[in-house]
C-alpha cells in the first residue's frame, strides 16, 4: 500500500511541477521564444530566410505602379512645362500675355505706358522707327539694346517679352544697316532664294543681339499692280509661286538667325487699293480666286512653319460679309486654323488703324479677336486705348465672355512660342513658384 500511495504522491507533484512550469513559461515568454526558434529553424539546423516578397513589391512592380493621387509626374515635354507654370499665373498675368503694345521713349517705357504695364501685366512690346535712334553712329543698335533690357524690367519678370519690330528690307528698315536690307520688290525681281535667306538670317541674328526676337515679316500680300497698292515695294512679286519662295525664305532666315517670323496680312491685303490705316477696305474676290492667288503664299508660309500670322483690318465678304478679317471666327478659327492648319499665333494688326477703328470701339474689338480665335493684340503708342483694351479684357474674363478656356488656349500659345527662344528657365521659374505658394 505504502508503495502505491508513494507512487500517486509522485505523479501528482510532477503534474504539479508541470503545469507551474507552463505557467512560467507563459509569464516569461518561454513558449513564444520556443515557438521563435522553431519557426526560423530549418530541419538540419540552418537558419531559414523568411519569405517577404509578398509585403515587399518587386522592383518592376514598384516601377508600374500608379501614382497615388498626391502624386504628380514632373513635367518632361515643354507643353508640361508650361502646363505647370500656368497652373500658377493669376488671370491678370495670363491676359497681359496677349497684349503687344508699343511705347513712347528711347531709353525707357515713359509714364503713362509704364503705368498701364504695370497695373496690367502686359507681357509683350512692339518697336516702331521713334524708339530707334538710327542716326546714331551704331545705326541705333546700342541703344535699342540699352532699351530692350529695360523692358524686359517693366514686364512680368518671370517670363521674357516678345519684343517685336518690322524690318522688311527697302523703306521698312527702322535701324541703319551696312549694308541695307533690299526692298521686297527687289528679293523678288532677283527671285534668289538664297540671297533672301542670307538677308534675313542677317537680320535675324542682329535683332536677336539687340533683345528683339520676332520681326515682323515677310510681308506676303500680293497685287497683280503692286505699286498700285499703298504696300508698293513692300509687295515681293505679283507672281504667287514668286511670293511664295521668297517668303518662305525669308522665314528659314530668321529662323536661321534665331529669331521668330511673322507673315501679314492675312488673307492678303493686295487685292484693294485703299489704305488701312485711313480706311477699311474690301477685297470682294470670289473664294475660288482668294484661293487660287491671295492665299497662296500664306499656305506655303504655314508649310515653312511661319512662328505668326498678322490678320488685316480688312473686308472678305467671300469669307464673312459682316465682320472684318480680325474680327472674323470663320476666317480665324474657321478658315485660318481649321482648314488651313495653322496652329501658331494669330496677330492682330495694330489697333490703333482706321480700319478697325471706323468700325468698333477699341475695348470691344480686343475681345471680339480674342473670340474670334486672335492670340496677340498689337497696340502702338496711345495710352487711352491700351487701357480700354485691358480693362475689357479684365470685365470679359469676370463676366465670362472670354472663358478660361478660350484664355488658357492663347496664353499657352504665347508661351510655347516664348520657350522655343531658348532664353526661359522655365524649370527654374515653376520650381520658385511652387515653393513660393501658401
Amino acid at each position: 500500500m505504502f508503495g502505491n500511495a508513494f507512487k500517486k504522491i509522485f505523479f501528482v507533484l510532477m503534474a504539479l511541477a508541470l503545469i507551474l512550469g507552463l505557467g512560467a513559461g507563459v509569464l516569461f515568454g518561454v513558449i513564444p521564444a520556443l515557438h521563435y526558434d522553431v519557426w526560423k529553424t530549418e530541419p538540419d539546423g540552418q537558419a531559414a530566410t523568411p519569405d517577404v516578397s509578398a509585403a515587399t513589391p518587386s522592383p518592376e512592380a514598384t516601377a508600374t505602379a500608379e501614382p497615388t493621387p498626391t502624386q504628380q509626374p514632373s513635367p518632361v515635354t515643354d507643353e508640361e512645362w508650361v502646363e505647370a507654370y500656368m497652373k500658377t499665373m493669376t488671370m491678370q498675368e495670363k491676359l497681359g500675355q496677349l497684349v503687344m503694345f508699343g511705347f513712347s521713349g528711347t531709353t525707357d517705357v515713359q509714364n503713362p505706358f509704364q503705368e498701364i504695364w504695370g497695373n496690367y501685366s502686359v507681357g509683350n512690346a512692339v518697336l516702331y522707327g521713334s524708339n530707334v535712334k538710327s542716326g546714331n553712329n551704331d545705326g541705333g543698335f546700342g541703344q535699342t539694346k540699352a532699351l530692350t533690357a529695360r523692358i524686359a524690367q517693366r514686364v512680368n519678370n518671370d517670363i521674357p517679352p516678345l519684343v517685336g519690330i518690322d524690318v522688311e528690307g527697302g523703306s521698312v528698315v527702322r535701324f541703319r544697316w551696312n549694308p541695307q536690307p533690299v526692298s521686297a520688290r527687289s528679293l523678288g525681281r532677283r527671285r534668289d532664294a538664297d540671297y533672301a535667306m542670307q538677308q534675313f538670317q542677317t537680320i535675324g541674328a542682329k535683332l536677336v543681339s539687340v533683345g528683339i526676337n520676332i520681326d515682323l515679316a515677310p510681308v506676303l500680300d500680293i497685287s497683280e499692280n503692286p505699286m498700285d497698292t499703298f504696300l508698293e515695294t513692300r509687295i515681293i512679286s505679283e507672281d504667287a509661286s514668286i511670293t511664295s519662295a521668297i517668303g518662305s525664305a525669308i522665314i528659314d532666315g530668321l529662323h536661321a538667325g534665331g529669331c521668330l517670323s511673322c507673315a501679314k496680312h492675312f488673307p492678303g491685303h493686295g487685292g484693294t487699293t485703299e489704305d488701312s490705316h485711313a480706311v477699311t477696305p474690301v477685297v470682294d474676290k470670289p473664294l475660288e480666286a482668294l484661293r487660287s492667288y491671295d492665299l497662296v503664299p500664306f499656305v506655303s508660309a504655314i508649310e515653312s512653319g511661319v512662328d505668326a500670322i498678322m490678320i488685316g483690318h480688312v473686308l472678305y465678304p467671300a469669307l464673312d460679309s459682316t465682320d472684318i478679317a480680325s474680327m472674323s471666327k470663320p476666317i480665324l478659327t474657321d478658315f485660318l486654323r481649321g482648314e488651313m492648319g495653322f496652329d501658331g499665333l494669330i496677330i492682330s494688326d495694330d489697333f490703333r488703324m482706321e480700319g478697325l477703328t471706323t468700325r468698333y470701339e477699341v475695348g470691344d474689338a480686343a475681345v471680339r479677336f480674342l473670340l474670334a480665335g486672335g492670340d496677340v493684340i498689337i497696340c502702338g503708342a496711345v495710352s487711352e486705348k491700351q487701357q480700354a483694351i485691358v480693362e475689357a479684357l479684365n470685365t470679359a474674363a469676370a463676366d465670362g465672355r472670354l472663358t478660361q478656356a478660350r484664355i488658357d488656349e492663347s496664353v499657352k500659345r504665347v508661351l510655347l512660342k516664348k520657350l522655343s527662344l531658348g532664353t526661359w528657365d522655365i524649370e527654374a521659374v515653376v520650381a520658385a513658384r511652387t515653393t513660393a505658394a501658401p
